[in-house]
């Protein structure tokens, strides 16, 4: 990606801080930022969503994830997100949930993962002071993504020895 273009970016991320609640549920969470694919937040606090359609790279496929998927990168590159259900709504529609493959990129570092290990999702909505924060236990895996209102969210992922981060944008149901 060009220099001038990540510059752009970068300028556009709005930097939200604050606290709204906390919600953990454990292997459900309910409540992502990259520049390989992601959803980026202007001053305005919308989103331009920037969703890969295409092939997962080799260490995401965890040898069952084959042919094109709809997926976001992570800002470090850290983690992959393979969105099913997308676009997300809040509520979650009816006839499909808000469901993310969370795939970690450290794979030796994901075999070592204890069943007590959590993927911490410290989400923050654009525009707003609004954050909350959900857990999923085992680490990253699968889950479903439920957002408390419509926007463009900023996940900030954590997981033992790793970081990362993702922008999604959730629809008004």
């Amino acid at each position: 990606m060009p220099g001038a273009l990540l510059a752009l970016l970068a300028a556009a991320v709005l930097t939200v801080s604050g606290c709204s609640g906390t919600e953990n549920s454990p292997g459900n969470a309910k409540a992502t930022t990259s520049t390989h694919g992601v959803a980026r937040s202007n001053a305005a606090g919308s989103c331009r969503p920037v969703v890969e359609q295409g092939a997962l790279p080799e260490w995401a496929r965890k040898g069952f994830l084959r042919g094109p998927q709809r997926h976001m990168m992570g800002d470090k590159g850290e983690i992959a997100a393979v969105l099913f259900g997308y676009p997300y709504h809040v509520p979650a529609a009816k006839d499909r949930g808000n469901k993310i493959l969370w795939v970690a990129k450290d794979a030796a570092g994901a075999a070592d993962l204890r069943p007590d290990d959590r993927l911490t999702i410290k989400a923050s909505l654009a525009g707003t002071n609004v954050v909350v924060t959900r857990s999923i236990a085992g680490g990253p895996g699968p889950s479903l993504v439920d957002m408390p209102k419509p926007g463009c969210w900023t996940f900030s992922l954590s997981w033992p020895g790793h970081s990362d981060s993702v922008d999604i944008e959730y629809l008004a149901g």
